[in-house]
């Protein structure tokens, strides 16, 4: 069954959890300084040291082949962001029969790995996340820094790479009016 189609944990509150882990490999540039044939090299090594990969199957996608319908539909699904659909050069796509994990190469970093549940699942899809994370890490050199962290095109991803979300439906928020008030009290922590 696809994740989009399960009811989770605390599923009339939490409609998904989203757990992404950003990464690039040491000797490259990031995607946005790569040519499409650079960007297929990359995607191809990260994809051979997944082959070997058999706790969650993945299928190859190759992104220039699908139909702009095929890539909007992707991306409205949540399995890839708009971006990745809008360019689709030189990129490939990972994707788990069940829809929970798809993997972006060479979309803003070189490895986007995304594993999304029902309801509210934080360290069950974090724990997905990690494991494929130490099996890619285990036969690819990072971009790492001791002080910094991962590295990663975009500052806000720095140190960990990990952006771990939950998409909740909270209609009397909105019928009261109350959620840019909510919106506003959640920023000041560093939430968003």
């Amino acid at each position: 069954m696809k994740w989009y189609m399960g009811l989770g944990n605390q599923g009339d509150i939490v409609l998904s959890t989203r757990v992404r882990l950003a990464r690039n490999l040491e000797d490259y540039p990031f995607p946005s300084r790569l040519d499409a044939k650079e960007k297929e090299q990359v995607s191809s090594i990260v994809k051979d040291a997944l082959s070997d990969y058999t706790e969650t199957p993945l299928k190859d996608i190759d992104m220039t082949a699908l139909s702009p319908a095929g890539a909007v539909s992707l991306a409205e699904k949540h399995l890839i962001s708009p971006e990745f659909a809008s360019d689709t050069k030189g990129r490939s796509l990972l994707l788990s029969a069940s829809e929970d994990v798809s993997i972006m190469l060479c979309e803003e970093d070189h490895v986007r790995i995304q594993v999304i549940y029902p309801g509210l699942s934080l360290e069950e899809a974090f724990n997905t996340a990690e494991k494929i994370d130490s099996h890619l890490e285990k036969k690819l050199s990072y971009a790492f820094n001791e002080k910094l962290g991962y590295l990663t095109a975009c500052p806000t991803n720095l140190g960990t790479g990990l952006r771990a979300s939950v998409m909740l439906h909270l209609p009397i928020l909105e019928s009261t009016r109350e959620v840019s008030t909510i919106a506003d009290s959640v920023s000041k922590i560093g939430f968003t």
